[in-house]
């Protein structure tokens, strides 16, 4: 018989794995930082045939429940933006390298601040064009050697 998601998310697996993910997060918001709210353990993404706690610590994260609504409420449509403005400037497989640039890197900052850095490098023409010839100066340096 098939559990329901309300029965898993009261299953002892499930709640060992949250308190190791509050435990993590310090028992704050990682969105607003915020220790006083009621905490919940969001998903960042869904696999198909997972129960909720099989994903690895790295897929969930401590949200206050003001900021987990927010999350839920916002994400498709922020998501749906994303898309937009990647296909505007890039082909399929510049969003796979990007892609997969994301998926391996190590951020060790927080998510917003990757995204002000970002956001600077982007709308800045004598950064992004200071950067481009720094990396074609790397690039000849790599072929002579």
């Amino acid at each position: 018989m098939k559990k329901t998601y309300l029965k898993k998310l009261k299953d002892p697996r499930w709640q060992k794995k949250r308190l190791e993910v509050f435990e993590r997060d310090e028992w704050a918001c990682q969105i607003c930082f915020d220790t006083e709210l009621t905490l919940n353990v969001h998903h960042k993404y869904y696999l198909k045939g997972c129960d909720p706690w099989e994903y690895p610590l790295e897929a969930l994260v401590a949200l206050c429940e003001d900021c987990h609504v927010d999350e839920k409420e916002n994400r498709y449509e922020q998501e749906r933006l994303l898309l937009l403005a990647l296909k505007k400037h890039f082909f399929a497989e510049d969003i796979e390298r990007l892609a997969s640039y994301f998926d391996g890197a190590k951020l060790f900052h927080m998510p917003s601040v990757i995204t002000d850095i970002l956001g600077w490098f982007l709308y800045d023409e004598n950064i992004q064009k200071d950067f481009i010839e720094r990396y074609f100066k790397f690039l000849k340096r790599m072929g002579e050697g």
